[in-house]
């Protein structure tokens, strides 16, 4: 018995080293700003000089941070980062003590349109959008983790285009904003000129919170991505100053499709931060007359809907057009060839050398079989095209 429960133990153990294995560890990209030159340290390792070239990504959890320049050296105390996220460290030397203050911030996910842009002016907007969020205290996610978030993320990019938002777009706590930037043919017809569009997707609120555009030079790489830096940090400020409170919907039945000014945005019940203002909601089902209000959403407080949806009256029954068109088609050639039958049935018997006396003449018509085969089809016909138009064809209220 004793061998036995000494198996199952090791067994459990080997299994929960392998799902340990199997699992990904917590990571934090960093952004650290500090005195310019200085050798940053962490737990013991250098990662290089300061400004770093990118944002380490390190393990979550408790680290310690030291700084070396010239003959200044001090060392923080434990500093815990945050679990799958961006966090900013803010690094000030004072004599022999080390001044970190740790803070979490946005990550920006970057769209650049359309993909047909050169990659070196590609490189250059991404590295003039990092510099302008990290002014705002938001982070642009690097290149392999940005691949990794929008890989399979087709309802981010749907989101965007189509402003309908049903799905959760990113994993919670990981994405605060999708930048898209799209760089457009001028319309003044100029050689050269183009229009560089802003918009910035607020994952929380799943909505669309800033958009700006401005003027630009397709012909002047540098020109554009300032143009591009600008542009950001409008958007953020934008979106950072928009108060917020939140939404929540609820139905009978549950399951109906919550729509938040005409995009929709999930279905009840629906709960969801929102930006403070006015907002058209309808919620809707199948089968059932939709629910219309419009609510004040205040800053820091929830509004509610509570729509108890009636049940929508029959919808008149409906013919398909092809069953209109057809039936008609039945019943006009049905009317023609019960015209020739009965023309058929009344020359029968008749002579053909169109004379009265049927018993002196040796030729005459014998068309009853022929008129009365062509009465039956085309009534046979009439009546198939009557009951196609008679017989409706019912359809769900929507």
């Amino acid at each position: 018995m004793s061998m036995r429960w000494l198996s199952a133990v090791m067994l459990l153990s080997v299994l929960s080293q392998r799902v340990a294995a199997q699992t990904p560890p917590a990571t934090t990209e960093l952004a650290v700003n500090g005195p310019q030159g200085a050798l940053l340290i962490m737990d013991g390792q250098a990662l290089g000089k300061l400004p770093l070239a990118v944002n380490p990504i390190v393990p979550a959890g408790p680290h310690r941070f030291r700084l070396e320049l010239g003959n200044q050296n001090a060392e923080s105390d434990t500093l815990t980062l945050p679990v799958l996220g961006q966090a900013e460290l803010n690094l000030t030397l004072s004599g022999r003590t080390l001044v970190a203050i740790l803070r979490v911030t946005d990550g920006l996910l970057l769209l650049i349109q359309p993909e047909t842009l050169p990659s070196a002016l590609r490189d250059g907007i991404t590295a003039t959008v990092s510099a302008a969020a990290k002014k705002e205290h938001s982070i642009l996610l690097g290149s392999d983790k940005q691949a990794a978030l929008l890989h399979g993320q087709s309802a981010t990019l749907r989101c965007i285009k189509n402003g309908d938002c049903p799905e959760a777009l990113l994993p919670e706590g990981q994405i605060s904003y999708v930048l898209s930037l799209r760089v457009a043919s001028g319309s003044d017809g100029t050689v050269g000129s183009c229009v560089l569009h802003a918009a910035l997707l607020d994952t929380r609120t799943r909505d669309i919170s800033a958009r700006a555009e401005g003027g630009c030079e397709s012909s002047d790489p540098a020109a554009l991505s300032a143009q591009a830096g600008a542009l950001t940090v409008k958007v953020l400020q934008a979106t950072m100053a928009r108060p917020r409170g939140g939404m929540a919907v609820t139905s009978t039945p549950a399951g109906a499709r919550v729509l938040v000014d005409g995009r929709w945005v999930g279905v009840t019940p629906f709960q969801q931060e929102a930006f403070a203002g006015s907002r058209a909601i309808e919620v809707h089902v199948d089968g059932y007359v939709s629910h219309k209000e419009t609510i004040q959403v205040k800053p820091n407080e929830t509004a509610t809907v509570n729509a108890a949806l009636e049940r929508a009256p029959a919808n008149p029954l409906t013919r398909p057009l092809w069953r209109i068109v057809t039936g008609s088609l039945l019943i006009g050639g049905g009317i023609f060839v019960v015209g020739f039958g009965t023309s058929a049935l009344l020359t029968n018997g008749r002579c053909k050398d169109e004379t009265a006396n049927v018993d002196t003449c040796t030729l005459y018509y014998d068309t009853a079989a022929v008129g009365g085969g062509l009465v039956g089809t085309g009534s046979a016909l009439a009546v198939a095209g009557i009951i196609m138009l008679a017989i409706p064809r019912s359809t769900k209220s929507r």
